[in-house]
């Protein structure tokens, strides 16, 4: 007789990502979650989020191999009717720890979360000791005033030893 066939059982489910179930909206961020404010450029002045990820919502479908899958996601605007419909979206394009955060930006101060002002033209900054004019080390703490702010930099303006103005690049 033929030997018996085994009969491959079938795999269990998986068990649900934590996230799973997350409600769509919070009064708070989730603990752990990554910030994502989806807020437009123009909206910044008012402060950002410590920590936060800055990526205006029309931006969102390009970025998604930059987002986190494996923790939470909270999304935040000015007052929670864009981050609603972001996570939304993001929970049926497989991002299922997305949550909006009712309320949006206003929500941190009354949490006591950090808030920073975005670095622009003309805001004067404590330049350290290890900034660097024309690729030399300036030596010395200092403060400036921010000519050009970029993503990885600021351009400054300091006044060296002998009164004179020179750009510095701090990093």
């Amino acid at each position: 007789p033929p030997p018996p066939q085994r009969v491959r059982e079938p795999d269990p489910e998986p068990d649900p990502l934590p996230g799973d179930e997350l409600p769509l909206e919070v009064e708070r961020p989730v603990p752990g979650s990554l910030l994502l404010d989806i807020r437009e450029p123009g909206e910044f002045a008012s402060g950002v989020a410590e920590g936060a990820m800055l990526l205006p919502m029309d931006l969102v479908p390009h970025h998604l191999a930059d987002l986190p899958r494996d923790r939470p996601i909270t999304v935040y605007c000015a007052a929670g009717a864009r981050s609603f419909g972001v996570a939304t979206w993001l929970r049926d394009m497989g991002f299922p720890q997305a949550v909006s955060l009712a309320g949006g930006i206003g929500v941190f101060p009354a949490i006591d979360h950090p808030m920073r002002l975005p670095a622009r033209a003309g805001m004067r900054v404590e330049v350290p000791a290890t900034a660097t004019a024309s690729g030399v080390t300036v030596g010395v703490p200092t403060v400036g005033e921010i000519i050009e702010a970029f993503p990885d930099h600021l351009d400054v303006l300091v006044r060296d030893g002998a009164g004179f103005c020179v750009r510095v690049e701090v990093r």
